[in-house]
């Protein structure tokens, strides 16, 4: 052997009794208490996840049920809206006039004025010069 291999022997020598330690008793393990907490997880996991799917199927149902209502009731409403359509019939108001006794009106009739009113917009002041402070007091008044 050289000179350098035996140096290098003792070091690891050394380095191995250094890594060594004293062993003690082995520390009591409660793999009962772990196998209960594990078996109480999983069941509290499978118990949530049924009831999650119970539920899931019970809004679906509900689902279902108010599809079916909103159905029904577009299908009223369409014809809800057919009804009104046919009472605002000008032919059938006509006939349901003329049953109570009212009798179809004269030519059309026009008003045509000498003088513009306040409330037309062309006139903005009062005869005196004066602005009138409430705009329906001159249509209203006994002047006009």
């Amino acid at each position: 052997m050289s000179a350098l291999t035996a140096p290098r022997k003792r070091v690891l020598t050394e380095r191995r009794q250094h890594h060594l330690e004293v062993v003690g008793e082995p520390q009591k393990r409660h793999t009962l208490l772990f196998a209960l907490m594990i078996i109480a997880v999983l069941g509290g996991a499978v118990f949530g996840t049924v009831t999650l799917n119970a539920l899931a199927a019970a809004h679906a149902v509900q689902a279902r049920a108010l599809d079916t209502q909103v159905g029904e009731a577009e299908r009223v409403y369409a014809q809800l809206v057919a009804d009104v359509a046919a009472l605002e019939d000008p032919a059938r108001i006509r006939a349901a006039a003329l049953d109570l006794g009212l009798v179809p009106g004269g030519p059309g009739r026009h008003v045509h004025l000498d003088r513009n009113l306040p409330a037309d917009g062309a006139v903005t002041e009062l005869d005196n010069g004066r602005r009138a402070a409430d705009p329906l007091k001159p249509v209203l008044s006994v002047e006009r």
